[in-house]
């Protein structure tokens, strides 16, 4: 019953292309969502680079948006051509709007209190991001259903970058203060913190229902035995006692205004990130059911599509998992006759490190 639609959304090429396969990616530790998409030859003029490429997921059951509801917005890095014996192709590649932020350097240290209150992460990010015409929302747990919410986010005091992007400062400052900095779906940016209920709307995994495969992952490859964050209130660190290397990894704060609690939050999380087992299934579809949906009623407001940072229930018994677990990086793949999704799964600890 669902149709994947992509479209092209640049003024003077507005409208439908023809497709072969898209795949889309999202992950809580990326503030740009990514897109591959394979089109016919056919449509070459149909698309330049720096075009807007939107896809949508049709269905009637779907209540808002028209019935067609918003998957991802990117802009178009590259296009290339190819010639096989199944015949002539051309590949796209795309990220989020937000890459204006991760491509570009410049030096700035003019974020600095406005009226003597200190900037909050919030209305920093805001202020980077609307230089490149990115939108920032956030969610606030106290108002659910509310579109442009109280911020949550704590007081910056000081934040400077030199002839880089500041985008591994924004996310080392997200993380510092507990919450996640990723895309959304119309190409801006979104603030939240890590997931501490399960989802509602009905997302799960279950072995012997709708899980394809299971992949099980522990990685040493990025590990370090000590983890060290250097701040103007000292120093702070976590050791890994379960790495068997003596690597290192020192991080250096720009912003002087985060206390040594902080400073020991970073370094812990750091460590349980990169030392998480990962699991990753492959489930039918791009997310809930036709059933599901159905059940649902009106979907406004209602997660319909697989993402990161849902909390939800866990059940493999070949893995011996049954166990709330979140979701960290998703592809949604979908070809001319069949949709699927890989889901990550970590434990919530890994992103909620001293958080409840």
């Amino acid at each position: 019953m669902s149709k994947v639609i992509v479209e092209n959304a640049t003024a003077g090429r507005r409208g439908e292309l023809s497709w072969r396969r898209v795949k889309i990616r999202k992950s809580p530790d990326n503030i740009c969502r990514t897109m591959e998409l394979e089109i016919p030859s056919g449509e070459r003029a149909r698309v330049r680079k720096h075009d807007m490429i939107r896809v949508r997921l049709a269905n009637p059951l779907i209540t808002d948006s028209g019935g067609r509801r918003l998957v991802t917005t990117v802009m178009v890095d590259e296009v290339a051509a190819s010639v096989e014996p199944s015949g002539r192709g051309l590949t796209v590649l795309g990220r989020s709007p937000a890459r204006d932020i991760v491509d570009s350097t410049w030096t700035d240290d003019a974020i600095w209190p406005e009226g003597g209150m200190p900037r909050t992460l919030g209305s920093l990010t805001r202020k980077i991001a609307e230089r490149f015409g990115v939108a920032v929302s956030r969610f606030n747990a106290a108002c659910p259903n509310s579109a442009d919410p109280p911020d949550p986010t704590d007081g910056v005091g000081f934040f400077a970058w030199q002839n880089e992007s500041p985008r591994a400062e924004l996310l080392i400052e997200a993380m510092a203060q507990g919450f996640l900095l990723t895309g959304n779906a119309a190409g801006g940016l979104y603030i939240w913190r890590p997931a501490g209920m399960r989802r509602s709307e009905g997302f799960r995994v279950t072995e012997g229902r709708n899980v394809r495969t299971i992949e099980w992952r522990e990685n040493g490859a990025e590990r370090f035995r000590e983890y060290v964050v250097n701040g103007a209130f000292g120093v702070a660190g976590a050791f890994d006692r379960t790495c068997n290397t003596r690597r290192i990894l020192t991080i250096d704060l720009t912003d002087t205004g985060v206390e040594e609690s902080k400073l020991r939050r970073i370094a812990y999380m750091e460590m349980y990130r990169r030392r998480e087992r990962r699991t990753a299934v492959t489930v039918s579809g791009w997310g809930l059911s036709d059933a599901q949906i159905q059940r649902l009623g009106e979907t406004h407001q209602k997660k319909l599509f697989w993402g990161p940072n849902y909390l939800i229930p866990v059940r493999m018994p070949s893995m011996d998992l049954s166990e709330d677990l979140l979701t960290a990086e998703v592809e949604l793949e979908a070809d001319e006759t069949t949709m699927q999704s890989t889901v990550t799964l970590v434990n919530r600890e890994a992103y909620l490190c001293g958080r409840s």
